[in-house]
C-alpha cells in the first residue's frame, strides 16, 4: 500500500463480453488517494471512468465482470471482500453519488422518510433523531427550509435541489471517501456553478476524500487538487490540477486543455481534437490515443508504461521515455 494513501488502485481491468465481442472498459488503471483529497477523473464518454468508478464500489453488473487488479480501501482489497463486507463499506466507508440523481431516489417516498432510512440503516437512532440529522444535512448542502424540504417528494425538486439531497444522503455516515460521478450532467449552467460551489465548500466543511468522475476539464479546475486524465480505458496523465492547465503533458491531455481554453477565452471557433474515439470492439494496438496523435510513432504500437517526469507528474507516452 502507498503510504499514506486511503484508496489505492492497481491494474483494475474490467470487461464487458457481449455478442459483437469483449469491450475492455477498464484496462490496467492504477492510481491511489490520500484521505481529504480531491482528485478529478476526467476523459470523453467511453474513456471508462464511470465504470471505473462502479468496479471500485463493485456495482459493475453482467455482462461486466472486473477480471483483474485490486482495490485496496484502507489496506484491505474490496474486490476480495465478502458480500456483506462490501456492503457495509458502501454504506459507511465508502459512497457513490451516482449521474442520474433522479434515479437514486424513490418517487413514491418523501425525501425525509429517505433519508431517516438511509441513516437507520447504518445507526441506532429513533425516527426523531434521524430526522434532526437530516435538517442538518440538508442544512450543510445548503437547501434552504431543509425541515419543509424533507416533506417534499423528488418530483417536486428541481434537478440541482436533488443533486444537493443525493449528496446530503452519501454524507449521512461521515464517508472517509465520496464518490461523485458527473454530478453537473444535466443541469443548466448557473445550476453547475452553485453545485461546483457546494462541491468545494464541502472539502473546507468535511474530512472525506473526494473522487470527481467528469467528462468536463473545467469542472475539475474548480474542484478539485490532482487530476487523473482517461482515454480507451487507460490512464494517459496525473498530474496536480494547476500543473495540468500551464504545461499539459500527453498530446490528449493538451487537446483537452487548448479546447477548455478556447472556450474560456471567447473566441468562436474551438480547437477540436481531430479523430474519433476508438471503436470500443477494435482498439488500436498499443496507445488508443495513437490514430489521434499529431506526434504519433511506431513506437505507439506499444502501450507506453506510466513515466514519472522531471516535475513529479505520471505520464504515459513514449515522448517521455529514455527510450
Amino acid at each position: 500500500m502507498t503510504a499514506g494513501a486511503l484508496l489505492e488502485v492497481r491494474d483494475l481491468q474490467t470487461q464487458f463480453r457481449t455478442s459483437g465481442g469483449t469491450v475492455r472498459a477498464v484496462d490496467g488503471v492504477s492510481f491511489d488517494i490520500a484521505p481529504g483529497q480531491s482528485v478529478g477523473l476526467v476523459g470523453e464518454s467511453g474513456s471508462g471512468k464511470s465504470v471505473t468508478a462502479m468496479s471500485i464500489m463493485r456495482l459493475v453488473k453482467p455482462p461486466g465482470r472486473i477480471v483483474g487488479g485490486q482495490v485496496l480501501f484502507k489496506g484491505v482489497d474490496l474486490l476480495k471482500a465478502s458480500d456483506s463486507q462490501m456492503q457495509s463499506a458502501r454504506g459507511n466507508s465508502i459512497c457513490l453519488v451516482p449521474q442520474d440523481s433522479m434515479s437514486a431516489l424513490n418517487p413514491v417516498y418523501t425525501v425525509g422518510r429517505q433519508m431517516r432510512e438511509t441513516l437507520q440503516t447504518h445507526q441506532r437512532v429513533n425516527n426523531d433523531a434521524a430526522m434532526k440529522e437530516a435538517v442538518r444535512l440538508l442544512s450543510l448542502v445548503r437547501i434552504p427550509a431543509p425541515a419543509e424540504r424533507l416533506r417534499s417528494y423528488p418530483h417536486a425538486m428541481s434537478g440541482g435541489m436533488l443533486q444537493r439531497v443525493t449528496i446530503a444522503m452519501a454524507l449521512a455516515n461521515d464517508p472517509e471517501l465520496l464518490i461523485l460521478d458527473e454530478p453537473t450532467t444535466a443541469l443548466d449552467v448557473t445550476i453547475q456553478a452553485q453545485v461546483l460551489e457546494l462541491v468545494r465548500d464541502l472539502r473546507s466543511r468535511v474530512d472525506a476524500a473526494i473522487l470527481l468522475i467528469t467528462h468536463d476539464l473545467g469542472v475539475v479546475f474548480e474542484a478539485c487538487d490532482e487530476a487523473i486524465v482517461m482515454y480507451g480505458g487507460k490512464v494517459m496523465e496525473r498530474a496536480p490540477v494547476a500543473d495540468l492547465v500551464e504545461t499539459p503533458r500527453h498530446p490528449y491531455t493538451v487537446g483537452l486543455v487548448e479546447s477548455v481554453s478556447s472556450l474560456e477565452s471567447g473566441r468562436h471557433r474551438l480547437s477540436a481534437i481531430p479523430g474519433s474515439v476508438p471503436n470500443p470492439f477494435a482498439m488500436p494496438p498499443g496507445c488508443p490515443f495513437a490514430p489521434r496523435c499529431k506526434h504519433v510513432m511506431s513506437k505507439c504500437q506499444e502501450m507506453p508504461p506510466i513515466q514519472r517526469t522531471e516535475d513529479g507528474r505520471d505520464v504515459a507516452c513514449w515522448l517521455y521515455s529514455d527510450d
